[in-house]
C-alpha cells in the first residue's frame, strides 16, 4: 500500500511544473484516495515490525 501511494504521489508531482503551487499539490493529493495508502502502508509496516520483535 505504501508503494502504490508513493507511486501515485510521484506521478502527481507532474502537476507542479504545469502551474500548481506546492500547497495546491498537497491539497490535490489529500483529496485522492490513491495516496491514502502512504500512511496506511507505513502503519502496517510499523505494526508488523513491532509484532515480529515481540514474538522473538
Amino acid at each position: 500500500m505504501l508503494s502504490i501511494g508513493s507511486i501515485h504521489s510521484a506521478i502527481f508531482l507532474n502537476l507542479i511544473p504545469s502551474g500548481f503551487t506546492v500547497k495546491e499539490y498537497f491539497i490535490f493529493i489529500s483529496q485522492h484516495t490513491e495516496t491514502y495508502g502512504i500512511p496506511l502502508g507505513a502503519l502496517l509496516i510499523q505494526l508488523s515490525a513491532t509484532r515480529k520483535n515481540q514474538a522473538g
